[in-house]
């Protein structure tokens, strides 16, 4: 009996490994942007935009989902500021050059804000 209990946890341990996702997400950074003499209220609170910014590690791809409704320019850029990538829709996939490796800039703006976020490949 212990034989097959210990069987059945291996099997078990073997089928939460093979279930591990290799995507991660990436945090991004907030900010509103326009005039600034305009608005006197101070709001305390971060913004709240529903994107999400996932990394396929397998893959090399960057998923960026969020509202359909939004017009955004997505640009994914290298540590010296160059454009690797680039969209102008929210729900896309971007890819990362074969070759690359270092840090990852991606930069999304819309009208009122733009969102920043770095990752290290």
């Amino acid at each position: 009996m212990k034989k097959l209990l210990s069987l059945l946890g291996v099997f078990i341990f073997i089928g939460c490994l093979q279930s591990y996702a290799s995507k991660r997400e990436i945090y991004m950074d907030f900010y509103k942007s326009g005039h600034v003499d305009k608005n006197t209220t101070v709001h305390r609170s971060p913004m709240r935009i529903p994107i999400d910014v996932y990394y396929d590690e397998e893959l090399r791809l960057i998923e960026i989902s969020g509202n359909e409704d939004m017009s955004i320019q997505i640009y994914l850029c290298d540590e010296n500021g160059n454009t690797i990538n680039c969209s102008p829709s929210i729900n896309t996939i971007l890819e990362v050059p074969c070759g690359y490796s270092g840090l990852i800039s991606i930069r999304i703006e819309s009208e009122g804000w733009i969102a920043t976020g770095k990752m290290i490949i």
